[in-house]
């Protein structure tokens, strides 16, 4: 009875732990054939243009397999699509935080991404300490011009820092709900000053984005609408009659020509891969009625690139309509460009679209250029410059490819949030905006969609600075051309704000309340002059003038006083680096385009070939301390001299020691031998001399 007790306890107990393992293994394909079902879906919601259904299955994708980094990776990344920047920040820490943060790193660009996230929370501190350590693993980033953008990202921090108690120079209002509703509400095109067409998706179900496919429902398409202000009350006019709006077609960022007798507008669709196709249309104004829209030619609506925000300035010389917009055409710097054409009467066609320059173009996405023609003034948006987060509005002084340094607009008018579509009234006095930020209408999370709004300027106060740059030998004006680098400086550095030309060695500039300035000259031939200037307690508009005073560059030999080694040692001294630090560094970091000469010597004790030789030693060793300091190696020549030029007496006429005359023999020197953009001529001010005579 035991035996068989036993033996039937035995199969007994194997039969439960067979069907538990048959159970187990029911449950795995279960949850396999789930996963396998779900990861279809999402792919498929992706294809489709769909991302907040993708974003569900991605989070029961998630959910079902937390050990998968890249289901993680792609809810992070639509969670950033989708402008949910709370969402995004979570899941990318999490992914930093599984993959490391080291240089191993295993997702160096999810701390890239982390950190723009943070930016777009206001967290610019995280997002600063981030970037910095995204600096370290940036060359092993696999996203396409995030090492690049990486700069641009961290003065932006600096930037957002230094504005945090600024003053604000416009007045912002969000419109009311008779214009902004939930979904997206853009390109604001004042017909007067109390009228305005604005492009929007008059939809405010969130159906619109879950759709099976791009046939499943008749979609809402966007489409121009009238809005007028009457009795200082805006009202809702409906469509805006005429011929622009489309059943089948997205419209949107439209512009006037300058004699308003035509009107060029975008419209967009998706093609059979579901990516959206933009180009640019125009309509001609026959009396009170507009034509029939007609496609702009392949110079500007170029085959396979989408080309749309056209806007309209004039050419200051021939005085033509320059026609600029936006396009992923080839040969652009990154995402989107700005891009401009003219219409040449003698052919009767459009030039072939030239790229509006590097001072306005970047390796990130260019959006909704503005001209204004009255003040030659390109507004536009970018996130490839430094910015308060994601993308902010900017200007620049010029036309066609010649742009002074843009300038970020500031807060209010730029958010942490993005803020694009920028245009002023007829009486420039204010203006419209349109921006995701906070408190606007949302849909389907706080900052997903994009509302209008208003601004009015404020009487701006402004410090008028003025005055001459001066030869500090002659005490005459400069006779050379001058500009002036205008830097915003904060506690972790300086970021440029303007640069500007000097005209006959005078210079005016405007500067802003709370701020601390630095103005750096660059003459050529003369070292670059500094002046800091502080109007954190400007309280009023006033005007300061005073010279800024600047010196020759040397042309001969310059002692760098304290450079001491120990004895027989190359290796510099903290009293040497110090000295290098306050004297030559400062040189080469003003003046970033000119080449030195080191020149190291030795008194006359010891064996010549030897004193070469440690002179050499020690010369380099200046170069490897400026290089480690950031100056780069082709602006640096070393070269000893051992003890063949003496500056003062090794021995007395009595023949006896003189060791004051052999300290000063024991010495480093240097001299500007030129510029890098020209043929260097390697004087070294030294007579030619045979130095390997004696080795």
């Amino acid at each position: 009875m035991p035996y068989n007790l036993n033996k039937i306890l035995f199969i007994t107990c194997f039969l439960l732990l067979s069907n538990y393992g048959i159970a187990q293994d029911t449950t795995f394909q279960i949850v396999e054939k789930k996963v396998k079902q779900i990861k279809g879906l999402a792919k498929s919601a992706e294809r489709t243009g769909n991302p907040y259904i993708a974003l569900k299955y991605y989070k029961e994708l998630v959910t079902l397999k937390p050990e998968k980094d890249h289901y993680l990776l792609k809810l992070a990344d639509l969670y950033m699509y989708t402008r949910n920047y709370v969402e995004a920040v979570k899941y990318f820490k999490q992914i930093v935080d599984k993959g490391g943060e080291g240089k191993g790193a295993k997702y160096p660009d999810a701390i890239f991404f982390l950190a723009v996230m943070q930016k777009q929370i206001g967290n610019y501190e995280d997002a600063k300490a981030n970037l910095l350590k995204f600096k370290n693993v940036a060359k092993r980033a696999s996203t396409p011009g995030i090492s690049v953008l990486f700069k641009a990202e961290l003065a932006g921090c600096d930037l957002a820092i230094s504005y945090r108690d600024s003053n604000e120079n416009a007045v912002v209002e969000h419109l009311p709900e008779c214009i902004n509703n939930p979904h997206i509400d853009f390109s604001p095109i004042p017909l007067t000053q109390n009228k305005i067409v604005f492009g929007s998706l008059r939809e405010d179900q969130e159906n619109y984005y879950y759709r099976d496919s791009i046939d499943s429902m008749e979609l809402p398409m966007r489409k121009f609408y009238v809005a007028e202000k009457v009795n200082a009350v805006w009202e809702y006019k409906g469509e805006w009659k005429g011929p622009f709006n489309s059943p089948d077609e997205d419209v949107a960022n439209g512009t006037f020509s300058l004699d308003s007798s035509r009107f060029y507008f975008s419209r967009c669709a998706e093609d059979w891969k579901y990516k959206v196709n933009c180009k640019i249309y125009f309509s001609e104004k026959n009396g009170v009625e507009w034509g029939e829209p007609e496609l702009m030619g392949k110079q500007v609506n170029l085959p396979g690139s989408t080309s749309s925000h056209p806007t309209v300035g004039r050419d200051s010389e021939t005085k033509q309509e320059v026609i600029y917009f936006i396009s992923d055409r080839p040969g652009g710097k990154g995402g989107t460009d700005i891009w401009y054409t003219e219409y040449d009467d003698k052919n009767e066609k459009l030039v072939r679209p030239s790229n509006a320059g590097d001072e306005i173009n970047s390796a990130g996405a260019e959006m909704t250029p503005y001209y204004n023609v009255k003040t030659k003034t390109l507004y536009y948006s970018s996130n490839g410059k430094p910015n308060f987060g994601g993308l902010d509005i900017f200007k620049a002084v010029g036309e066609r490819n010649k742009f002074e340094p843009s300038i970020n607009m500031g807060i209010p008018i730029n958010s942490k949030e993005d803020d694009l579509d920028f245009i002023l009234y007829p009486n420039s006095k204010g203006g419209y905006f349109v921006s995701n930020r906070e408190g606007g209408q949302s849909l389907y999370n706080s900052t997903c969609c994009d509302d209008i709004y208003e601004f009015m300027y404020n009487d701006v106060i402004e410090l008028n600075y003025c005055g001459n740059i001066i030869d500090k030998e002659t005490l005459n004006c400069v006779d050379t051309k001058t500009k002036l680098k205008i830097y915003i400086v904060d506690e972790d550095g300086k970021f440029l704000s303007q640069e500007t030309d000097v005209s006959d060695c005078k210079f005016n500039v405007k500067l802003f309340p709370g701020f601390n300035y630095l103005i750096q000259t660059i003459t050529g031939g003369y070292l670059n002059g500094k002046v800091r200037v502080s109007t954190l307690n400007l309280q009023k508009s006033d005007s300061i003038c005073e010279d800024i005073i600047v010196e020759k560059i040397p042309t001969g030999r310059v002692v760098l006083k304290n450079i001491y080694y120990d004895f027989d040692s190359p290796d510099l001294t903290d009293i040497a680096m110090n000295s290098i630090d306050t004297t030559l560094l400062i040189i080469l970091q003003d003046n970033p385009d000119i080449v030195v000469l080191i020149a190291s010597h030795t008194d006359s004790k010891g064996d010549h070939g030897y004193n070469v030789r440690l002179s050499q030693k020690r010369a380099e060793s200046v170069v490897q301390y400026l290089i480690k300091k950031g100056i780069k190696i082709e602006r640096l020549q070393a070269k000893g001299y051992g003890e063949t030029i003496p500056i003062a007496a090794n021995t007395n006429e009595d023949g006896s020691d003189n060791p004051v005359g052999r300290q000063r023999n024991r010495r480093t020197e240097f001299k500007i031998l030129g510029k890098l953009d020209q043929e260097l001529i390697y004087d070294d001010g030294f007579d030619d001399l045979d130095l390997d005579k004696e080795e």
